[in-house]
């Protein structure tokens, strides 16, 4: 759950983020009846600030009531299997420090089925919050909608001797009610030629192209176009993954550029109690991709919003432990973004975050963590720190109703001065689920 109070989910009322509602509307109603769930969720949250604005100097408390409506729709049928999900949320502040809000967001994945394993329809949408500048903190005034719509066919055909063609071909729009210069229409083709030489081995071969044009006549259109080789081994309790190859930028005013694609990624069962799994990813990459949520990506509130590309060099680790009635989480997410014609935006970013949770009973449970994170900006000129310590007590008391407290401090330790702040915050939640 995010703690920030800055956060804000505004559905923009006209333009893109509606694109995922009539097909996906349309969609649902093709489908069969069964084989299909629908979940919602009312929840009341009154919630305390000690310092909402995040300011170094003058602190301002607030009290904000707020009411919020999730739906979520699974399907698995025969025709189409998915789901949609739609959160709204009504923000009252008590002292109107910001003035009252509706905030909206929503997470969909489609997929119909047009000729059975064989050719299907994908629909998938992406409506979320993004900073408009990454060095300031996630306050009201600092936050913008995004949203990425994106749909196509894909193609599947197995051929002789265990081998598997496989297509897709897709439109995307990425938009930004702030940031205009993110905002770009694309095409893509991805394509992967893979056999299996046993049960638990796969070689395949796989041809990635873009075409990314901006509607800000200032961003610098790209072709993308990538070629590499992927290994997937099964055994045991333990899968890996190895991708190796190159990838080609042609800029429509800036120089081309070349660089590798390399990914591994392993996932270790240790025993039945402890899992790990690894990461690593070196390539191209832009917002846009960043926030479509590639494996070993960084956190949201790392992210710039912006047309430009860069390459990234990411390490990722989680472990997790578990005993009688307890489990332990720790994960460790570096990353670092090298602009290629933006020097001045390079990041260097470190997150480790622990959470303990305790169960007490079949309805009663506890979590209790630490988040660090260490952010270097441009060519050194700036470093933040920031510490949040949290605490978290879940009651269940039927299989409808539950509540949720949670306290949590969050401290940036800023080489700027003015970028420094302490704040408490406090969440009471009730919730029906049905």
């Amino acid at each position: 759950m995010r703690t920030e109070f800055g956060v804000s989910r505004r559905f923009v009322m006209s333009g893109h983020p509606f694109s995922i509602l009539c097909p996906s509307l349309l969609l649902l109603q093709l489908s069969p009846l069964y084989g299909s769930e629908l979940h919602y969720t009312v929840e009341y949250e009154p919630r305390y600030s000690s310092n909402i604005t995040r300011s170094a100097t003058n602190p301002m408390e607030e009290y904000t009531n707020v009411l919020r409506l999730a739906a979520r729709y699974l399907e698995s049928s025969a025709r189409l299997e998915g789901s949609v999900g739609i959160d709204m949320e009504y923000l009252s502040y008590y002292s109107g420090t910001f003035a009252d809000e509706t905030r909206s967001y929503a997470n969909a994945d489609l997929s119909w089925s047009l000729l059975p394993e064989r050719l299907s329809w994908v629909v998938e949408d992406l409506l979320s919050i993004e900073p408009v500048l990454s060095t300031q903190p996630w306050t009201p005034g600092n936050v913008q909608q995004t949203n990425l719509f994106s749909t196509g066919p894909s193609f599947d055909y197995r051929l002789e001797n265990h081998a598997r063609f496989h297509l897709d071909l897709r439109y995307m729009n990425s938009y930004a009610n702030v940031t205009r210069e993110f905002n770009s229409n694309r095409w893509s083709i991805d394509a992967s030629l893979s056999q299996e030489s046993s049960i638990a081995s796969q070689l395949s071969v796989n041809m990635s192209w873009n075409h990314v044009g901006f509607s800000n006549a200032a961003a610098d259109d790209y072709q993308q176009l990538g070629l590499y080789l992927g290994w997937s081994r099964q055994w045991g309790r333990s899968g890996l993954r190895v991708e190796l190859g190159g990838t080609g930028i042609d800029f429509d005013r800036e120089e081309s550029q070349y660089g590798p694609h390399a990914r591994l990624t392993l996932n270790r069962v240790i025993s039945s109690s402890k899992r790990l799994t690894v990461s690593l990813y070196r390539g191209f990459s832009d917002a846009t991709q960043q926030l479509r949520g590639r494996p070993g990506a960084a956190s949201v509130q790392t992210n710039i919003i912006s047309s430009q590309v860069y390459t990234s060099s990411e390490a990722d680790i989680s472990y997790r432990t578990e005993w009688v009635n307890s489990a332990l989480d720790t994960n460790l997410n570096y990353q670092m973004q090298e602009f290629i014609n933006a020097a001045s935006q390079d990041q260097r970013m470190l997150t480790v975050t622990s959470v303990w949770n305790k169960g007490f009973g079949a309805n009663v449970s506890t979590d209790l963590g630490l988040s660090y994170s260490r952010t270097e900006y441009g060519q050194g000129y700036r470093q933040d720190e920031t510490i949040s310590p949290f605490a978290e007590l879940y009651l269940r008391r039927s299989p409808h109703l539950s509540y949720r407290l949670r306290v949590e401090q969050q401290r940036r330790d800023s080489s700027v001065d003015s970028s420094n702040y302490t704040d408490l915050m406090v969440f009471a939640t009730a919730s029906y689920r049905h």
